[in-house]
């Protein structure tokens, strides 16, 4: 299986044109992937507008290998287009979501809100979790209540934690509300779309 990372180069294969032999190979760059959605900037434009649900394949080069994805065109924009994944893919990361390494606050408490608050920033951000700063209490192993403030706006989660370091803890999101997950898989987006 191919791997997919951010800022990849792969190329988008798709019929852009109903006339047999026509399709369109574009160059192309993964900059996000949300489960099976690849976000993809078009380096070069399609000679025509690309529908949506349109078979394509997304061709992929590992250590001399070409492999070829298969997959439909989601939500074509000007630059960037969305490929809904049909075929399986090992993500590099071994994540389903894009991370980011973005720095926001964020307080943390039990779940059942028997115990003290303790404030923190994130460290990294992604739709399935959140790495955060361990800077104060132990966590103990029950669920949490997680809350990142994003501009005037807080985002509440109920996490896990699946990863402990002397400084650092890998968060879980267990229960979050569609818009919020929705929101912080955009801020992976715009971070990977600006490098």
């Amino acid at each position: 299986m191919s791997q997919l990372v951010e800022g990849q180069i792969a190329r988008l294969d798709v019929a852009s044109d109903p006339r047999p032999g026509m399709n369109e190979s574009l160059a192309c760059r993964i900059i996000g992937f949300s489960g099976q959605d690849v976000v993809l900037a078009l380096d070069t434009p399609p000679r025509a507008p690309l529908a949506a649900g349109a078979p394509a394949y997304l061709l992929l080069e590992t250590d001399g290998n070409l492999q070829a994805v298969r997959g439909e065109i989601g939500e074509p924009a000007a630059e960037e287009v969305v490929l809904r994944l049909i075929d399986d893919i090992r993500l590099g990361q071994r994540r389903v979501f894009s991370r980011a390494p973005l720095e926001l606050p964020a307080r943390l408490s039990p779940a059942a809100g028997d115990g003290p608050e303790w404030p923190t920033r994130t460290i990294d951000i992604s739709a399935g979790g959140v790495g955060v700063a361990r800077e104060a209490a132990d966590p103990g192993t029950g669920a949490l209540k997680l809350t990142i403030q994003v501009a005037d706006y807080e985002v509440a989660a109920e996490v896990r934690v699946m990863r402990v370091t002397p400084s650092e803890l890998g968060l879980r999101f267990e229960q979050i509300e569609r818009q919020d997950r929705l929101l912080l898989a955009s801020l992976a987006l715009a971070y990977h779309r600006r490098r």
